[in-house]
């Protein structure tokens, strides 16, 4: 079929060329002198073929005569695999300017028009479909498969079949019992997927938020719910709070992006020390179960002590301390066994008063004094003041005594004077609370 078409071309073709020679002769008109050039025409036209893929048959008549100047088309096999059409025409030089004529411009167009029309047959011969086996079918593939000029073939798309893909594949029976066949494809029952409708379908596709395994949503990370349609919040708020679009909101008393942490607590001061305790405060939790408070002597965290406070506390009085003694304090917020960060400060005890202080004797310049030393705790020094009664004070420093009691003399007063004497304990930059008493200075006796 192929090849009757290209004969056709062919013939269509020389029947214009030989119009397109004749064209500027006018009727009746002697042409140019025999020895005249004239121009010469010549299409060659050669055809690989597969054995057997092209029908053989040819025009009874191959020649086609254009006229006395030209020469015969010829069609013919050169090869054992081949055919060659080839064209040859040999135009008088024209009398008339033919390149001006509008009808040779048409007639040429229309020769440049078959020429394409030719080498595209040619093409489809090349390909191999000019056989009988390949002649008819629709390379479109009925929009249901895939053409392969190699062997002039469709391959069908799933659910179809046949040359041209035009043959629905699949009937009740291939639909499982699940859905129904609607132009080679399954139509599935609501609960089912699959080509063949034999898988379990999911809700909603689980929103293209996860996978569906048996009918049932594996949601992808964040997302969560039957249908995957529930953002997730990290860590499932850890069950402290609730989710949100996707942020958690704690509950009281928690915080974080997961409310994974316990709120502490803020503002712990120092309210009120003695020598033996320390007062503190602090704000309070909401939603704190109990405080945990510690303290320990500064950088001795091996005699850490711990105290549970109750929630309905905010502030402790830590006793049984050393005088003199800077200690860390710290207080934590407790939730369902989490404890929050702390808070802490540092305190330092009172350094104790002196006790018992007396004067044991004196002479006209001189008061001698001694004093119980404080308990518990090493003073650096004693810190003494004497006070006449103009006001004019003195200080002394004195070294505590290895014994229980120290002892001072004051010398270079005044005779006859009344003075005020008081002791103070110093250790480190704490002064101890002050003790005082009362001496007299002898009078000066003539002798």
């Amino acid at each position: 079929m192929m090849t009757r078409l290209l004969w056709k071309a062919m013939c269509l073709l020389v029947v214009l060329l030989t119009a397109t020679s004749r064209l500027c002769w006018a009727d009746g008109e002697a042409g140019p002198p025999a020895t005249e050039k004239g121009v010469t025409f010549s299409h060659v036209y050669k055809i690989d073929m597969q054995p057997g893929s092209c029908e053989q048959s040819q025009p009874q008549d191959a020649a086609v005569q254009t006229g006395s100047e030209s020469s015969p088309t010829t069609a013919g096999g050169t090869g054992e695999n081949e055919v060659v059409f080839r064209h040859n025409i040999r135009l008088r030089t024209p009398a008339c300017d033919c390149g001006e004529s509008e009808t040779f411009k048409a007639l040429m167009y229309r020769v440049n028009g078959l020429e394409e029309e030719v080498n595209y047959l040619k093409t489809q011969c090349a390909d191999g479909c000019c056989n009988s086996k390949g002649a008819g079918v629709d390379t479109s593939c009925g929009g249901h498969g895939t053409y392969q000029p190699d062997g002039c073939t469709c391959v069908c798309d799933p659910g179809w079949q046949g040359p041209d893909c035009s043959a629905s594949a699949c009937d009740p029976d291939d639909c499982n019992d699940n859905g129904r066949c609607v132009d080679g494809r399954c139509v599935c029952h609501q609960g089912y997927a699959g080509p063949g409708c034999g898988q379990l379908a999911c809700p909603d596709n689980c929103n293209d938020k996860g996978r569906c395994v048996d009918g049932k949503c594996v949601c992808f990370p964040h997302y969560g719910g039957e249908h995957c349609g529930v953002q997730r919040c990290p860590n499932d708020c850890v069950g402290n709070g609730r989710c949100e679009d996707g942020r958690c909101v704690c509950s009281p008393g928690f915080h974080g992006d997961d409310c994974s942490l316990v709120m502490g607590p803020k503002g712990l001061q120092l309210v009120k020390a003695t020598d033996v305790s320390l007062l503190v405060q602090w704000q309070p939790v909401q939603g704190a179960e109990h405080y945990m408070l510690t303290h320990h002597p500064k950088n001795q965290e091996k005699a850490l002590q711990e105290v549970r406070v109750a929630n309905t506390e905010s502030s402790y009085l830590i006793s049984g301390l050393v005088p003199g003694v800077t200690y860390t304090v710290e207080v934590y917020a407790a939730i369902n066994r989490l404890q929050s960060a702390a808070d802490s400060i540092e305190a330092t005890t009172d350094v104790s008063g002196i006790d018992d202080i007396r004067v044991t004797g004196q002479s006209e310049d001189s008061i001698s004094v001694e004093w119980q030393n404080p308990a518990a705790v090493v003073v650096d020094h004693f810190r003494l003041t004497t006070t006449d009664p103009r006001g004019a004070q003195g200080q002394h420093s004195v070294q505590q005594s290895q014994e229980a009691r120290t002892k001072h003399t004051l010398n270079g007063l005044q005779p006859g004077t009344q003075y005020r004497i008081s002791v103070q304990a110093i250790v480190g930059a704490t002064e101890g609370k002050a003790s005082s008493t009362t001496g007299v200075t002898g009078q000066w006796l003539e002798g």
